[in-house]
């Protein structure tokens, strides 16, 4: 009888918390791990990327026209991914080429069927061309969270090699200073800082790692001189490439805020192609780039 009664009670309970809303049990975050260990954990699964990636499959977005009308497009994406600069992204629509943005070691460039014209850049001197682009090419190496983060922020103090070292893009040499760890909600954030010219320090970018296994890349936001957000990119659905392969994303979410523009990219399939270096046609600059 006693057991019934409890029985009854439970069932009761469990009644009333489906029809007044009962509140869900608390969430239960992993607690931060050091930021070096965090560092190590993410440059372990870049670590295992071993040639060319390829990428395939839908892509949703949004820019705004020459005539500073908002259009939004569905094409399909065929993605390229030469670690540390090297990247394609190819956008067609049955065929006919709708976009296409590419980086390599020294240019990159941006195309769109709208105004057909080649806009190209260089990473030592992209800050006039960036203002006319919409999309920044130059910043997708990092939107897909896939780079390794560079040595000097796991170090409390800068050594002189690393002073020294030229940004991924292949730019001049700049002063970085020591990256910082700020721990919000779900995220690390691995903050990389900068000093300019006159000494002042800014916050360049920022890498949001997840603090739920694996532990990798869920957010990259790009900010300007004023702190302003250039670009955020987000990162889901990571899965792992073979067996023993690298953990990737099969949704990438970009969007340049200022411009009014983003892609938004449904990963279908990766592959591997070792074949594909830094030469091969992939990364080639295009013949008919122009500048704005």
């Amino acid at each position: 009888m006693k057991r019934h009664r409890l029985v009854v009670n439970i069932l009761l309970a469990a009644s009333m918390c489906a029809l007044c809303g009962c509140p869900p049990p608390p969430k239960l975050i992993p607690t931060p791990i050091p930021m070096d260990h965090a560092i190590r954990i993410v440059n372990a699964n870049t670590g295992k990327i071993t040639g060319t990636l390829r990428a395939s499959g839908s892509v949703d977005g949004r820019f705004t026209d020459s005539e500073g009308r908002s259009r939004s497009y569905h094409v399909n994406g065929v993605l390229f991914y030469l670690a540390p600069t090297h990247v394609r992204l190819d956008l067609k629509s049955f065929g006919d080429r709708q976009f296409l943005l590419g980086s390599n070691a020294k240019e990159f460039w941006y195309y769109n069927k709208a105004d057909d014209r080649y806009h190209c850049g260089w990473h030592d001197q992209s800050d006039e061309l960036a203002e006319e682009l919409p999309i920044r090419p130059d910043q997708l190496v990092d939107a897909l969270g896939l780079t390794p983060i560079p040595v000097h922020c796991a170090r409390a103090e800068q050594s002189p090699s690393a002073a020294a070292e030229t940004s991924l893009h292949g730019s001049a040499p700049r002063a970085h200073e020591p990256c910082v760890q700020r721990v919000v909600d779900e995220h690390q954030q691995i903050l990389f800082l900068e000093r300019d010219e006159e000494g002042r320090v800014t916050l360049e970018k920022e890498y949001w790692l997840d603090r739920y296994p694996p532990r990798l890349v869920r957010q990259v936001v790009f900010r300007d001189a004023d702190g302003v957000v250039e670009m955020r990119s987000e990162l889901d659905r990571y899965r792992p490439l073979g067996s023993g392969g690298p953990m990737l994303p099969h949704v990438m979410a970009a969007d340049w805020p200022k411009s009014n523009a983003s892609i938004r990219f449904r990963i279908n399939k990766w592959s591997l192609h070792r074949q594909i270096g830094p030469e091969s046609v992939q990364f080639a600059t295009p013949r008919d780039c122009t500048t704005p």
